[in-house]
Order: C-alpha cells, then sequence, then structure tokens
C-alpha cells in the first residue's frame, strides 16, 4: 500500500456568524507528500481540526483546491465524495467514539460491514489488533479497556479500510502522558510500515518533536515548516 500525495492551494474556509463572516483559514497552501508522517500543532483557535476536516472531505472549502494524487475529488457528487472518503481516508479522534455494545474486534470490524466488504474481514482485524498490542483484548468491550487501549482499539479501526491518508485530531487528547507517547509511537510506526501519508493533530509540542515532520499554524495559516517550507 502506497501513501497519497496531498496537495493543498489557496484553502480559505469562512462561516457567517450572524452578521459577521468569521474567517477561519486564510489561502492556506501546503503539501503532504506520499508516505509522510506530519504533526499538526498551534493554539486552539488555530485552525487545526478545520483543515483536517476538509482534508477528509468531511467539509467543503470555501475557496481554494485540494488535490489527491492530482484529483480535485471536492467537485465529486456526495455519493462519489463519500465513498472515496469510505475507501482512502482513515480517522482517529480525540474521543474514540467505540460502540459500547461492542467488542474490540468487532468494533474494528465496523468499518467493513458498513462497506459489506467480508472477505477476510477478522482475519485483517484480528492482525490489526495483534500489531497494537490487543491480541488479548478482542472479546473486551470498551468499558473493559483502559483509555489507552481504547484509543488503541480506535486506530486499528481507521486502518481497517488500508487508507492511503490517515488523519487523527488530538488523538492522545485524553491520554496521560504515558499512554500519549504510547499511542502516538504506534501511529508512526504503523504509517512507516503501511506507508501511508498520515497528518496528526495535537497540543502536545513534545509528541510533535518525535515526528518526521512538524508544521504550526496560527490564526488559519501556517507559520512555520519543519522542512523549512514557509507556505
Amino acid at each position: 500500500m502506497g501513501g497519497m500525495a496531498v496537495e493543498v492551494k489557496n484553502l480559505s474556509r469562512s462561516y457567517q456568524r450572524a452578521d459577521r463572516t468569521i474567517n477561519v483559514l486564510k489561502n492556506l497552501s501546503t503539501t503532504l507528500p506520499s508516505g509522510t508522517f506530519t504533526v499538526l500543532t498551534g493554539p486552539s483557535g488555530a485552525g487545526k481540526s478545520t483543515l483536517l476536516h476538509l482534508l477528509g472531505t468531511l467539509d467543503r472549502p470555501t475557496s481554494g483546491k485540494i488535490l489527491y494524487d492530482g484529483q480535485s475529488v471536492l467537485e465529486y457528487s456526495d455519493r462519489d465524495l463519500a465513498s472515496f472518503r469510505n475507501t482512502k481516508i482513515g480517522f482517529i479522534f480525540q474521543f474514540h467514539h467505540l460502540l459500547p455494545e461492542f467488542t474490540a474486534l468487532e468494533n474494528v470490524l465496523m468499518p467493513l460491514w458498513i462497506s459489506r466488504e467480508s472477505k477476510d474481514a477478522r482475519e485483517r482485524a484480528k492482525a490489526l489488533l495483534m500489531e497494537v498490542g490487543l491480541e488479548k483484548r478482542l472479546d473486551h468491550k470498551p468499558s473493559e479497556l483502559s483509555g489507552g487501549e481504547q484509543q488503541r482499539v480506535a486506530v486499528a479501526r481507521a486502518l481497517i479500510m488500508k487508507p492511503f491518508l490517515l488523519l487523527a485530531d488530538e488523538p492522545t487528547g485524553n491520554l496521560d502522558s504515558h499512554s500519549s507517547l504510547e499511542v502516538f509511537t504506534l501511529l508512526r510506526e504503523l504509517s512507516q510500515k503501511q506507508g501511508m501519508t498520515c497528518l496528526v493533530a495535537t497540543h502536545n509540542e513534545v509528541l510533535a518533536k518525535i515526528a518526521t515532520r512538524h508544521i504550526t499554524m496560527d490564526d488559519g495559516q501556517i507559520i512555520s515548516d519543519s522542512n523549512g517550507l514557509i507556505a
């Protein structure tokens, strides 16, 4: 599996609130080369989550373009865009959003059930849970898992569709420092092993230091890039 190259060109996103316009992203441009592991930091309100939602096709920009391996998929119909999102992009959020009545294995299988892809599904799910160190927790429900273990299940669930692009929004925001480092290191290792393009938004500057690339946002713009590129 290879990663997906993402190119962002002059991206803006604004919202109307009562009688005023709030500009969350302001003419932002950057690239995520295929297979890179990038950490995105910046203060609350900088626009990190908005950028991730746009890159994940969960929202559409006010202006500008996002190209995925050269394709402008935001011009797709809602149905085709949903299909692209479900098969090409993996998501991990701060709150793991596991379904409490289902086991770890069943939670990981959920995206495959929704897409009706069942060939070797259970074996793939078990293999992923083994990779994230939960081979002895397959039949445990979320309430029987620690916070770090729950987020590891969420990581496995995000990878079950073999995404080309993995987006994580504050994936360790609810975890202690030890669990945060473990989950973050796991994400980096899995992304490198599978060749995925990965973008992780975090407030944790310590975690940012172990990334292969570090982008900093403030006030809707990119203000620094660890590769020396100022967008």
